[in-house]
């Protein structure tokens, strides 16, 4: 089986066994609210006991920094390098949410 393939079948059966939506609820469950001061503990908490875990299970190596902008959210800086002479690739990602107004 293709990786491809492999990759298709393991989240079509994540979808169906509800693995898919417990790790959703457990995502959502954590008030990252950006706009509230009160969630800065909470943003970091998101980033160090739920993302760096699976990211690290992907392979990859996970730095959580300080903001630079005071009062601002943590940074999240996840490396792996499966091979010097390939393409380096840039992605972007943010774990806060916005008001519901």
């Amino acid at each position: 089986m293709s990786s491809r393939s492999h990759a298709i079948e393991n989240a079509t059966e994540q979808f169906d066994n509800g693995t898919f939506f417990a790790l959703l609820g457990d995502s959502v469950s954590y008030p990252t609210q950006s706009q509230e001061a009160a969630s800065l503990p909470e943003l970091y908490r998101y980033l160090n006991e739920f993302i760096t875990p699976h990211v690290e299970r992907l392979g990859f190596s996970v730095k959580v920094h300080d903001n630079p902008v005071a009062g601002r959210g943590p940074l999240m800086i996840a490396t792996r390098i499966e091979d010097p002479a390939l393409p380096t690739l840039l992605s972007y990602g943010h774990g806060d949410v916005v008001r519901g107004y």
